[in-house]
């Protein structure tokens, strides 16, 4: 296994500061009624999607009594540096919540309608991908117990765009801390065919949901 890279070790309390409050929660509930990172579905049985077209995940569910929870933290947690360079992206790094993420991209200048779009669909692709657990592979999405009981996807995302600054919310779920070194990349990339990112923040205060 290759040495975790910069953005890695950098994110790598605040993931398993969530996996902590994850283990915490399911230990809660009698093994057999355990059940982790379940989809909700319809009364036929389809997936239920949440507004961001993924599918509606549930941190920790009882089987039996069918009672859901979702695992939010109480304070931000601390990363390991405040800034890691990547590409020729330098990507300030704020106190936050794995399971309520902020990522803020500010372009160079007011950007064009179509790099808006197209930095949107950028995020949306890396999540679509993460939500399908195609990062899982990139750590080991254990808890603290060894069970390998936790799937590495992504839950959910939100974006809007707020004068020359694109802001995504990001449930980063089990995704492991390895799966955003692809995202920072392309971030880092997106400037050679489309307006430049002045500057790129991850973590702080998630806004409040509307």
């Amino acid at each position: 296994m290759s040495s975790p890279t910069p953005l890695a070790r950098a994110l790598e309390p605040l993931y398993r500061a969530y996996l902590r409050r994850l283990d915490e929660m399911a230990a809660r509930l009698p093994t057999d009624a355990l059940a982790c990172e379940l989809t909700a579905r319809d009364d036929e049985g389809k997936l239920l999607l949440g507004d961001d077209g993924f599918p509606v995940l549930f941190d920790v569910a009882d089987r039996q009594s069918g009672e859901t929870f979702e695992v939010r933290g109480a304070k931000a947690d601390a990363p390991a540096a405040s800034e890691v360079q990547v590409g020729s992206l330098r990507l300030r790094l704020l106190p936050g919540n794995w399971e309520a993420m902020p990522l803020a991209c500010a372009f160079d200048g007011t950007p064009l309608p179509e790099d808006a779009e197209e930095l949107a669909n950028l995020i949306r692709a890396w999540a679509l991908l993460a939500a399908h657990g195609g990062l899982a592979g990139q750590g080991e999405p254990r808890g603290t117990n060894g069970a390998d009981r936790w799937s590495g996807r992504v839950h959910s995302l939100s974006i809007e765009l707020i004068g020359d600054e694109l802001r995504a919310l990001l449930d980063l779920g089990t995704c492991p801390p390895a799966g955003l070194e692809s995202l920072a990349l392309a971030l880092a990339s997106f400037g050679r065919d489309r307006a430049p990112i002045a500057r790129a923040t991850l973590g702080g205060h998630a806004p409040e949901k509307r």
